[in-house]
């Protein structure tokens, strides 16, 4: 009888054991990046782009990059089969993507600023015009691969047919940059709320004495000095969005946020920080 019982005790480990490793290995299936030099990567597919896979290797917390045109297929752990050789035959052989003409390819323009703001006293064109060439210059500095078209030539195409802030809305992402040359177009607005005005005075006294030595009965004699002064600052609250597309129409990044800051010329900050999170600047991925 106790034989018995050790035997089945025996068969329950054993069962047990064999389930558990099981589990591990189901909760280990891993998604396969296929190379087109016949590499096979098991890895944790995390995003894919127009223009990149991204995916972690297992057991790690970075977040790694491969462009699509170096990928055959990725074989998902979830049986699903993505392929990408129809994706990359149909690109030009000159390495432009599909849908984009040669001369546009890695080409970007930055779109003059929607400027809204309650505030009479503000010059829009003025602040039109600086918030754009702003960006540009970020742009310039952080996109090494892409070619920047100067803001002079992209509002001089611009004023030729006709576009302005009026009736832009009228065309597509897609027709804009098939106009201005480019495969890439930047589009923001800055919305500027004048919150009103707030008044500081501050004020300060001074005492001077002095004795009056021909008296019998020395005498101390004073006089009191104040003065002040008060100043009045406009504080302002600004939101800048700011959108990416390429000339297929996609949407490659898009963002809102709330600017630091009460001055005209808070936006400064919010523009470097979110055309550095599109897909071609420095802080790609981060938060």
């Amino acid at each position: 009888m106790k034989n018995s019982i050790k035997y089945l005790l025996v068969i329950l480990f054993s069962f047990g054991l064999l389930f558990n490793i099981e589990s591990v290995y189901a909760q280990e299936k891993v998604d396969i990046v296929v190379m087109r030099n016949g590499e096979n990567r098991e890895v944790k597919v995390t995003g894919i782009t127009e223009t990149i896979v991204k995916f972690r290797y297992i057991g790690e917390d970075f977040d790694y990059e491969i462009p699509k045109t170096d990928i055959s297929q990725i074989k998902f752990a979830s049986g699903r089969i993505q392929s990408f050789e129809e994706n990359v035959s149909d690109l030009p052989t000159d390495g432009t993507h599909a849908g984009s003409s040669a001369e546009r390819h890695n080409k970007i323009a930055v779109l003059p600023f929607a400027i809204i703001s309650n505030d009479p006293g503000l010059t829009i064109d003025e602040l039109r015009t600086f918030t754009q060439n702003q960006a540009a210059n970020t742009v310039r500095n952080e996109y090494g691969s892409l070619s920047l078209q100067d803001p002079l030539t992209t509002n001089a195409i611009l004023a030729k047919n006709n576009l302005s802030q009026d009736n832009i809305d009228s065309f597509t992402p897609a027709e804009i940059a098939e106009l201005l040359g480019v495969e890439f177009i930047i589009f923001g607005s800055v919305k500027v709320t004048n919150k009103g005005a707030t008044t500081y005075t501050s004020g300060s006294s001074t005492y001077s004495q002095k004795t009056d030595k021909n008296s019998d009965t020395k005498r101390n004699k004073g006089s009191v000095f104040s003065s002040s002064s008060s100043s009045t600052n406009i504080e302002y609250d600004t939101m800048v969005d700011l959108r990416m597309f390429n000339d297929r129409g996609d949407n490659l990044y898009s963002n809102s946020r709330h600017a630091f800051g009460t001055g005209t010329d808070a936006y400064k900050g919010s523009v470097d920080y979110m055309l550095k999170r599109t897909p071609f600047g420095s802080k790609y991925g981060k938060k």
